[in-house]
């Protein structure tokens, strides 16, 4: 198969990916909490230089065009490959909704929540009571922290800190944690984060505070999503008339060759 062909390809299922990413965007703009991703991608002379010490990229592994099992695999360094795909950590805008059971964080924390797979942790902070009480996320998942049940029956009140109060009467605390890198969270569905390898990451915080009967929205920038949209569908479509192009092309040589 012609080299070109596969040069396209690459650089075509890069698109593809590109546009899964900004599609799940955009479908999570109005998703409280939620944090944009971007794929990253380079050549393969980008990444040798990673491997032998060039400065490495900050980015989570996702999809990859494998280098042994590709048959792009000994081409050299024109084809695209993706490095993986990074979120973005930047804080979004708060908004009023005067909820007590909503909470928005600002500064650079997370909300550590108790789910069957173990600690997770969060942004999102719009909360419910469970029959027992117990401050939970929309999916179920309970917040963690000491005293945070039987909280059903009286005004709740949470502090810049995070302790919650019942009727004034102090009750619990919400374990607020920060990380020295965000790098070691990975997205795990349902807007929560697990950490990418065992270890003790998390940290008290100290730089984060809450808001009470607010939220924080997600940090996505609808118009500038909806511009890449555009551009990488453009781009896709160029990639596919290239490959269609040098397919054509194979088929004439193919038919002249066995036609004399």
């Amino acid at each position: 198969m012609n080299q070109g062909f596969y040069i396209a390809l690459s650089g075509a299922k890069l698109q593809e990916l590109r546009l899964d990413t900004v599609a799940n965007n955009l479908a999570n703009a109005k998703t409280s909490g939620f944090k944009a991703d971007k794929v990253s991608s380079g050549s393969f002379e980008m990444q040798l230089q990673n491997a032998i010490g060039a400065p490495s990229y900050s980015h989570q592994p996702l999809k990859r065009i494998e280098d042994m099992d590709s048959p792009m695999h000994g081409f050299g360094g024109s084809y695209s490959k993706t490095l993986g795909v990074r979120t973005s950590f930047k804080q979004g805008d708060h908004k009023f909704t005067g909820n007590p059971l909503n909470i928005a964080l600002d500064g650079p924390g997370f909300i550590s929540l108790k789910t069957p797979n173990g600690t997770r942790y969060t942004r999102q902070g719009n909360y419910l009571l469970n029959s027992a009480g117990e401050m939970i996320t929309p999916d179920g998942f309970a917040v963690k922290g000491k005293g945070l049940s039987e909280l059903g029956t009286g005004k709740i009140t949470i502090d810049t800190e995070g302790t919650v109060f019942l009727d004034g009467t102090q009750k619990g605390q919400i374990d607020l944690v920060e990380f020295d890198n965000t790098n070691i969270l990975r997205k795990e569905g349902h807007n929560l984060f697990a950490l990418r390898t065992e270890g003790n990451f998390e940290k008290k915080s100290k730089n984060t505070t809450v808001k009470q009967g607010f939220l924080e929205m997600s940090n996505i920038n609808v118009m500038k999503e909806m511009v890449n949209l555009i551009d990488l569908n453009r781009m896709y479509e160029s990639y596919q008339k290239v490959m269609t192009s040098i397919d054509e092309s194979m088929r004439q040589v193919i038919n002249e060759v066995g036609g004399n």
